[in-house]
């Protein structure tokens, strides 16, 4: 009986030092984020001069997902946490203008 209390009690302990799953899946990139830069050209530009850590001319996954996640902070000028098509629009002719 004593044996059995201690396997649940280390159990339970090695359970509760386990960071949860969605927080190491929520680290991992998107594998489509590549697609807002293929689709866009004045996008891929940018990101490619700010993002592309290695300068191999390619965006990585998880470089690309840097770059989107500037993209949408850029992009979301009434910080709803949306981006609507008006502020994708937006964005795209800023970043078209200014790099």
């Amino acid at each position: 009986m004593a044996m059995l209390f201690l396997l649940l009690t280390a159990g339970a302990a090695a359970t509760a030092q386990m960071p949860p799953a969605r927080d190491a899946a929520a680290s991992l990139p998107n594998p489509r984020t590549g697609e807002l830069f293929e689709r866009e050209p004045a996008l891929k530009a940018w990101a490619l001069r700010f993002y592309d850590g290695n300068d191999d001319g390619w965006l990585t996954a998880f470089e690309a997902q840097r770059a989107a996640d500037a993209f949408r902070d850029l992009a979301d000028s009434d910080r709803d946490g949306r981006v609507t098509t008006t502020e994708y629009r937006a964005a795209v002719a800023f970043v078209q203008a200014r790099y």
